[in-house]
């Protein structure tokens, strides 16, 4: 029995989609070793961080119920956003919201074109806020804001649950809300689409904090120091992740998946080019090296220079003088300080290296790249 003509269709797009599917994994999400290693260390130290999180909880919640102790009964510490937000016993909603965050900044990441970078910064900067929390929790006890909570009793290395007592300074919760809003703010499409997806991420973001606050899962001083923390952590990781790691050349396969400076496969050849003169690097993704690119020009031997300096601020080339350089040598290499004219050192044929397009990107070091900025 001959399939029918929509069988046909849909048996031809489903072909079509599994290839798309495949490419895009082959071109986007393909790491080599060196990047697999990045990603696995960072996430062995995030779940160390994570695990010490919830054992100094555990040690915050045995501390609180000293407070209980001695006074003989629970009280509240003065809050004003609870004098005008009503009590709600939904302790399930403040979990909901984590939900309702992290399903569309996974699609986010699938989505992306750089999906291992946005899964980076988003562990690095998640994990430096969490390593703030373990130095802040159990220093200083609180009274539980929320009168049905249940103090720890097991071991505090072994025991796991959720919404214990004395896990007050400063909220879990709101960290995640703020540090998937924090995705979507720098690494949503930039199109109306985009921008309307963020802006409903920090909808939310607000939304389930004022749902901690109801449900007394918090005082509102812990949600605040989320949202101050998290985008602290996450600017700081993403100066150190421009410095470190774009800057340098580092984790390409993460950086530019697929080609060193296009950050989108719509991305043309000449802005391509522009970001990488701006982030001083070559083609490659290897910072600037005046002099590796004079031998790389095609030079079988030692350059006939002793000094090859560049100096970015006025593009000023100063030669050192060798045994077998010419003046005419110096002057095409330093008189100008544009373009290298090497014919007198043994290599058939010309090779010309524009030394200016190099140097105006040594210029651009100080300059903050939209990488930087987002």
């Amino acid at each position: 029995m001959q399939p029918t003509v929509a069988a046909q269709r849909l048996r031809g797009h489903g072909l079509k989609a599994k290839s798309f599917l495949w490419q895009r994994i082959r071109r986007n999400w393909w790491l080599d070793r060196t990047c697999i290693i990045f990603l696995v260390t960072t996430v062995v130290i995030f779940g160390i961080i994570y695990y010490f999180m919830n054992v100094m909880a555990n040690v915050a919640s045995k501390r609180s119920r000293l407070i209980e102790d001695q006074l003989g009964f629970r009280f509240t510490l003065p809050d004003v956003f609870f004098e005008f937000i009503g009590y709600i016993d939904k302790l399930w909603m403040t979990d909901m919201f984590d939900v309702l965050m992290f399903i569309p900044t996974g699609a986010l990441v699938i989505w992306h074109e750089r999906p291992w970078r946005v899964v980076s910064r988003l562990l690095l900067a998640w994990g430096l806020a969490a390593l703030i929390k373990i130095t802040t929790m159990a220093i200083t006890s609180v009274p539980d804001p929320r009168p049905t909570c249940e103090y720890v009793v097991g071991n505090v290395f072994t025991t796991f649950t959720m919404h214990r007592c004395g896990d007050a300074i400063y909220s879990g919760h709101t960290l995640i809300f703020v540090i998937c809003a924090m995705v979507w703010s720098s690494f949503a499409p930039r199109n109306w689409i985009g921008r309307l997806l963020t802006a409903f991420a920090w909808a939310l973001c607000l939304a389930g904090s004022l749902i901690v606050i109801a449900n007394r899962a918090h005082y509102t001083i812990d949600v605040l120091l989320a949202w101050y923390i998290g985008p602290g952590a996450w600017y700081t990781v993403a100066w150190f992740w421009y410095w470190h790691v774009t800057r340098k050349g580092r984790l390409l396969k993460i950086e530019f998946p697929v080609e060193v400076g296009r950050h989108k496969n719509a991305d043309s050849d000449e802005l391509c080019q522009r970001r990488r003169m701006e982030l001083g690097l070559l083609p490659d993704g290897t910072p600037f090296d005046p002099l590796a690119l004079y031998l790389a020009a095609g030079v079988g031997m030692a350059p006939p220079t002793g000094l090859v300096d560049i100096e970015a601020g006025d593009f000023s080339h100063t030669l050192e003088k060798s045994g077998s350089a010419s003046p005419e040598d110096i002057g095409a290499f330093g008189a100008q300080g544009h373009v290298v004219d090497i014919d007198a050192v043994g290599v058939e044929g010309a090779h010309q290296v524009n030394v200016a397009d190099a140097a105006a990107g040594a210029q651009l070091e100080r300059i903050y790249s939209e990488d930087f900025k987002r």
